[in-house]
């Protein structure tokens, strides 16, 4: 078998799941809806894979290939799913393929949890390689450290982030119970994913289940600070035979524990945080990062676990401590697009009110003297909800000025459960805006940025680019003076 096609391949984790698949020496194509834009097109691009759009069931002829793959965005009514179904083609999903090709034969180390699941994968594989191992890894972001989110990897490691969200229309079991798990990190458990999950018990379930599928409770690496987690391995009998990371302090028996955090200045800009980690292989030690914020120190702490956890041929202390500190992120995590008008542009992936919050009370520690600009696109399936309204709510008060983008109507989420902006900036009054167009938000903002603020993005989309155009954009003493009423 080597001709894969990749229906609705422009998705992050089928982008990079089809780039694996080259890499390995599969001939690969692929078809979207339409246009694809950057960064997929530009990666697609450079890898050589030719995408057919729109769909089209005559796309099956002129790329036939010995299976095809179906990505989670597509389902019955499609007219290249229908083609497949009534031509009787073999067809997959891209977890199941991935499971069966790439990790039956590797030692997988799977990354799962609510939040941090993309930083934390793309840490550990970065800390494997630092360390002398030469790892595959299949990340559902941009590592910073690597050209690209995949590799094939030559040694018998498989970092892989192991994703909740369900497989296939005709597969909806989550993504990572396809994965093999030797290694599971557990960062944390909360609700999200409205449109596939009933509740926060659906959630757990298909956790529960993917932490049974581990055959050594100890090799599970779980946060046991985090309630969620807490509560599934109980319910498992497992809280105290796995190996407990305590990110908070707040376990003292754990196998790693978070002693204290602090930021200490750097060249950068942005400050080095810092942790004080308690360690059974190294003692205690003070591990650096260029990472922002307590959330991505518990990240950083559940890596040091699994490293130690891990028979790896070299564990030194200066390789561990050199590997923290050149860790530079995952593309969209607090990612510095530019400035305009002297006021940094931030953009970040941030769409539930966990992350939001955790982004929020970073920046405010990060940039004490700076008024913090928050740009919140409600996109996704769940945000588009007014399941989180009053948490979303209560996360951007952390803001000095919170605007919130267009959020896309959806005819499949009844009124009633629709997400209302406008109700989101009158609750938070004065320092809040909802916009009906992207252009007003962008008026906006060209009209009001200030030299001392500090501007972050959040969304799962692309907030209309506008991040980008500002950035791009020349400034002149006059571009401050207003030109026209923004509507707020």
């Amino acid at each position: 078998m080597k001709k894969l096609y990749f229906a609705g391949i422009a998705g992050t984790g089928m982008a990079s799941a089809a780039g694996l698949c080259k890499e390995a020496g599969y001939e690969v194509w692929g078809s979207e809806a339409g246009a694809i834009y950057p960064p997929m097109s530009d990666m697609l691009r450079e890898l050589g894979i030719s995408v057919l759009a729109p769909y089209a069931a005559a796309n099956l002829d002129r790329a036939p290939a010995d299976l095809y793959i179906i990505g989670n965005a597509l389902s019955r009514g499609n007219p290249e799913v229908e083609a497949i179904l009534s031509q009787g083609r073999p067809y997959t999903s891209f977890p199941q393929f991935v499971g069966e090709a790439f990790l039956e034969q590797k030692e997988s180390l799977v990354v799962a949890g609510t939040h941090g699941k993309t930083t934390t994968s793309s840490l550990l594989a970065h800390m494997l390689t630092c360390l002398g191992e030469k790892p595959g890894f299949l990340i559902g972001g941009f590592p910073l450290n690597f050209s690209q989110s995949f590799a094939v990897g030559e040694g018998k490691h498989f970092v892989i982030e192991g994703d909740e969200y369900d497989t296939a229309f005709f597969d909806k079991g989550s993504k990572f119970l396809h994965y093999r798990p030797r290694y599971a990190l557990l960062t944390n458990i909360e609700f999200d994913h409205a449109d596939i999950f009933p509740s926060l018990e659906a959630i757990e379930k298909t956790f529960s289940r993917f932490l049974l599928l581990v055959g050594t409770p100890r090799n599970i690496i779980a946060n046991v600070d985090d309630p969620g987690v807490r509560k599934v391995l109980r319910e498992l009998d497992l809280l105290h035979k796995v190996t407990q990371v305590s990110c908070y302090g707040d376990s003292p028996s754990a196998a790693v524990r978070v002693l204290a955090t602090g930021v200490e200045p750097s060249a950068t800009g942005l400050p080095l945080w810092y942790a004080d980690l308690a360690t059974s292989t190294w003692g205690t030690i003070r591990v650096r990062t260029q990472l922002q914020g307590e959330r991505n120190l518990s990240n950083v702490a559940q890596v040091v676990a699994c490293l130690e956890r891990m028979p790896l041929a070299k564990k030194d202390l200066p390789a561990l401590l050199e590997g923290l500190l050149s860790f530079r992120g995952v593309r969209r995590r607090m990612e510095l697009l530019g400035h305009y008008r002297g006021a940094p542009i931030y953009d970040d992936f941030a769409h539930h009110p966990t992350a939001m919050t955790n982004l929020l009370e970073m920046a405010r520690v990060s940039f004490p003297s700076r008024r913090v600009v928050a740009v919140f696109e409600p996109k996704n399936a769940t945000a588009r909800r007014n399941v989180f309204q009053e948490a979303f709510t209560e996360s951007l008060r952390l803001a000095d000025i919170a605007l919130i983008a267009p959020c896309p109507e959806d005819a499949r989420i009844p009124k009633e459960q629709r997400f209302q902006a406008s109700e989101v900036a009158k609750a938070l009054g004065e320092k809040s805006f909802a916009f009906k167009g992207f252009d007003d938000l962008y008026s906006w903002l060209h009209l009001h940025i200030q030299p001392e603020d500090v501007v972050i993005f959040m969304s799962s989309g692309s907030v209309g680019g506008i991040q980008h155009r500002l950035c791009q954009e020349k400034t002149h003493d006059e571009d401050r003076q207003p030109r026209a009423s923004v509507p707020g």
